[in-house]
């Protein structure tokens, strides 16, 4: 397939996902799970994750930021595509906040695409990124790209309706944790305590939130409240440490570390 067809073939299985309700993908639970952060243009980080786990049970959760910085973004998609097409009820594409036009104009990804004359592909490209669902729960976890969105909404169907235009999607794509790391982005994005995500775990039924967005110097993961882990996938080409979430029996019955994956 070309890469535009791909691209409308993801439309279609991220419409279809088994458990979607409008921005919200919601499964009771898999037999093991892997939650892979933002791989910015890296198709050997993609692909060393995958040589790594080698399980065949896994239901498979990216966290997104797929394009931009890193200088494969198209041979990531077509890989990421044809990895969903393969097994299309186990992959769930999340997406993130450079899953934009506007933001891959400003940083890399327009000019990849224009480099590599795939130009004519833009309609399908944003009609993907147009599909991704916003948020995702399997089983105990909760999972977004950015973070909780302030105010915490009080029905699960408000997130559903949720849109990456508006200030609830906005946020669930631009929102970091309140630390001492907490740099303000701008742009109405806002930071999120202890009490917001203990809100947002409690109307998903939820234990623990994942999320993706910040790089994590030295390390590749965070643990902010004991219950928000942050996994970054990335090493912006500087062999930095990279992570990523496995839980061979789909569930977390120690010290949610335990399942940190670092390469």
């Amino acid at each position: 397939m070309s890469f535009e067809e791909l691209l409308r073939e993801g439309t279609r299985l991220n419409e279809e996902l088994p458990g979607r309700r409008g921005s919200l993908v919601e499964r009771t639970g898999a037999s093991a799970l892997v939650v892979v952060g933002d791989l910015h243009g890296e198709l050997d980080s993609f692909k060393e994750i995958i040589e790594w786990v080698k399980d065949d049970r896994c239901l498979w959760l990216f966290l997104g930021d797929y394009v931009d910085r890193g200088a494969f973004g198209v041979e990531l998609l077509t890989a990421l595509l044809q990895f969903q097409l393969e097994r299309p009820d186990r992959v769930i594409l999340l997406r993130g906040n450079h899953e934009d036009w506007e933001i891959n104009y400003h940083y890399t990804f327009a000019d990849e695409l224009r480099n590599k004359g795939l130009t004519g592909a833009l309609p399908s490209l944003l009609s993907w990124y147009d599909s991704l669902p916003l948020a995702a729960k399997v089983g105990e976890l909760a999972a977004v790209h950015g973070g909780v969105p302030i105010p915490v909404p009080e029905g699960i169907d408000e997130l559903e309706k949720a849109k990456a235009d508006d200030d609830m999607g906005f946020q669930m794509l631009w929102n970091d944790p309140l630390d001492e790391s907490y740099w303000p982005r701008g742009g109405g994005t806002r930071p999120f305590d202890e009490g917001a995500m203990e809100a947002f775990l409690s109307l998903l039924d939820c234990r623990f939130l994942i999320r993706g967005h910040q790089y994590v110097p030295n390390v590749g993961y965070k643990v902010n409240f004991g219950r928000c882990v942050t996994i970054f996938s990335a090493s912006y080409g500087m062999g930095w440490p990279r992570a990523f979430l496995y839980l061979p029996e789909g569930r977390i019955d120690s010290e949610i570390e335990a399942y940190v994956i670092r390469i």
